[in-house]
């Protein structure tokens, strides 16, 4: 890997310590500045924890897309959906909706698809260059990302989602039920008739302990963590940045923003607005089995959930609920998914159910994440909104906020993620 031009040194708090905020952290102090990661959790501990794994090349296709639309009353009104709009959040949560309803327009679901390609194009080599850097590159297994379609009828429904793939050059195999079989053995073949696999994904077993890998080659480089509830982000009058938590005020040269969900505020102090939303995501994890039941993430689109084999466990992550930050999790939909896992991956009927959880993924309505500076405060950088894609985009987004920092040339055109889109 090229040496990254060294920009002038800099005392950095990045505020975050999920995935984003680690990987920014690392690629910051690979550079040479003073970093401080700030959260008032720990390292790793909160969304980034409990996410499927995956680091998908082909995620090319945005959430909102005409399909999606048409299904948008069944969001609304179906308790027992896979998406859902809790009643009492509705009004919150109707400027979020019109976005997105306006982003599902076919025109925009190709720009948006332009604007996701080169950051997912680049998201294993991203990932291997901080890995290298870390000491992890043996977290990252390249076993690709399978989705299966119980009929072909399902499977029809990807036709979108092919056509964008192959306008972005990204490689897909389709499979048959035989190539699923060899793949996947302890698949029950009754489950599925045809799949398709993109090769070029990788997968992470054990996510957090990816991020506090991350953070570890950022400490080795003189990264420190401070955990901390931040309050407020302002500039103040000798050209700095002022972090004010709960029991100080410190300041730094800069200030990234990578606090998932929760990023808005920040924006909202110094002057930015966005729109920005938390899809609430659930999983429920089955015990440990005697041998491995699945070799990589298995998606099942029909039931809009993916069985990924991780660390501990076989988990199944599904359900997109709006809901916002505050009301309590509501687990039924996603252990009422427990006899669908039992029907699909049998080996999974004699393990019991060891943790539920539920994380807050922080989604933009087009499904594109926010990157760059403030424009109210040249001092701040923005890297949130990755929805779905965290873990996929982390490592990209680190690396283009230390060019950022850097003042260097952007590989690619990062207007598409300014936060004053909205």
């Amino acid at each position: 890997m090229t040496t990254p031009e060294k920009a002038p040194k800099r005392s950095i708090a990045v505020l975050g310590a999920g995935i984003v905020g680690a990987s920014t952290a690392l690629a910051l102090c690979a550079e040479g500045h003073a970093v401080t990661v700030i959260d008032r959790g720990e390292v790793g501990a909160g969304t980034s924890s409990g996410n499927a794994g995956g680091i998908v090349e082909g995620a090319v296709t945005p959430t909102a897309t005409p399909d999606v639309l048409r299904s948008i009353p069944s969001f609304i009104f179906n308790r027992d959906g896979a998406a859902v709009l809790r009643p009492s959040y509705a009004l919150q949560a109707l400027p979020w909706l019109l976005r997105f309803i306006a982003a599902g327009r076919p025109t925009r679901v190709a720009s948006i698809a332009a604007a996701l390609s080169p950051l997912v194009s680049r998201a294993m080599a991203s990932h291997r260059a901080l890995a290298e850097m870390s000491g992890a590159l043996d977290a990252i297994r390249p076993v690709g990302w399978l989705k299966v379609y119980g009929s072909q009828a399902a499977f029809e429904h990807t036709t979108l989602q092919r056509e964008l793939m192959t306008r972005h050059g990204v490689s897909f195999s389709l499979l048959s039920a035989q190539d699923i079989a060899e793949l996947e053995p302890n698949l029950n073949p009754d489950s599925y008739t045809c799949g398709l696999l993109q090769p070029g994904s990788g997968f992470v077993d054990h996510p957090r302990a990816l991020v506090e890998k991350y953070f570890a080659g950022a400490r080795q480089r003189g990264a420190e963590f401070v955990q901390e509830n931040v309050l407020e982000l302002r500039p103040n009058a000798a050209g700095s940045v002022a972090v004010r938590s709960e029991n100080s005020t410190r300041n730094f040269d800069a200030a990234v923003v990578a606090t998932g969900a929760w990023s808005k505020r920040f924006a909202s102090q110094l002057g930015d607005r966005v729109s920005l939303d938390t899809e609430r995501g659930y999983h429920l994890s089955f015990a440990p089995s005697n041998g491995p039941l699945l070799n990589r993430p298995v998606g099942f689109p029909e039931k809009d959930c993916v069985l990924a084999p991780m660390h501990d466990g076989i988990a199944v992550v599904s359900i997109d609920e709006l809901a916002g930050l505050e009301a309590p999790p509501n687990y039924r939909r996603i252990r009422a998914l427990a006899p669908f896992v039992h029907s699909v991956l049998p080996g999974t009927r004699s393990q019991a159910i060891q943790r539920e959880w539920m994380g807050y993924r922080p989604s933009t309505p087009d499904s594109l994440p926010v990157i760059g500076r403030s424009p109210h405060c040249d001092k701040v950088f923005y890297a949130f909104g990755h929805g779905h894609l965290g873990l996929t985009m982390a490592a990209i987004t680190a690396q283009l906020v230390a060019g950022l920092v850097a003042g260097r040339t952007a590989p690619f055109d990062l207007a598409p993620y300014r936060i004053n889109r909205f």
